[in-house]
């Protein structure tokens, strides 16, 4: 899977190696996608009302407090959908149904940003709109930063773990990653030269 965002972040040397690149698979069938989604989707937004459970937050007309639930969600999230990314740019032989299931559909249900557009509108109601501008910056600051630290983390896991895999049998057997793989030499050989024999040498003959 590569993107557009997803090059402008890439690193040198850590597309380099890539595992599984073989036939591309077919896609899967359109209801399994969708029951992979909702599946997931369930799972997130559940977890997401249980982080907010154990952090939650009040804003009133007298009162507002900064809503760590749902900021700890997008940045746990973005993170999670970089390890995710990058690790599947990486092992192309990852299941087809991992990033429906888990990125589009757990990730996805996880974060809210509608919730920090209506939050932030809220603080502004209430008259706090320096409150409300501090939780925005930060939700992007940390957003960024997040995905940015999952995708260079993300695919150093995945490259050491393809090289873990492969093994030295599989290394011998000549099943390397592309990084591994030297281009053959071209050219003749050098041939060694011998040193002239001494006048000494010649008279030993």
């Amino acid at each position: 899977m590569q993107t557009v965002e997803m090059a402008a972040l890439n690193i040198p040397g850590t597309e380099e190696e890539v595992f599984g690149s073989g036939p591309v698979l077919p896609p899967l069938p359109r209801w399994q996608i969708a029951l992979l989604i909702a599946g997931g989707g369930a799972v997130g937004a559940v977890l997401r009302f249980l982080l907010q459970l154990l952090l939650p937050s009040t804003t009133t007309p007298t009162l507002v407090e900064m809503p760590w639930s749902t900021l700890l969600a997008n940045t746990l999230g973005c993170l999670a959908m970089g390890l995710l990314a990058g690790g599947i740019q990486v092992r192309r032989d990852a299941p087809r149904w991992l990033f429906p299931a888990v990125g589009t559909g757990m990730i996805g249900g996880f974060t809210t940003f509608s919730t920090v557009v209506l939050e932030g509108s809220a603080m502004i109601g209430a008259e706090f709109p320096r409150l409300a501008l501090l939780y925005g910056t930060l939700t992007v600051l940390l957003a960024v930063v997040a995905i940015m630290v999952g995708l260079m983390v993300g695919r150093v896991s995945a490259r050491a773990a393809g090289l873990a895999r492969l093994g030295p049998t599989s290394r011998l057997a000549g099943v390397r990653p592309a990084r591994l793989q030297r281009p053959a030499r071209s050219g003749h050989r050098r041939r060694r030269v011998e040193p002239a024999p001494t006048p000494n040498e010649e008279d030993a003959s």
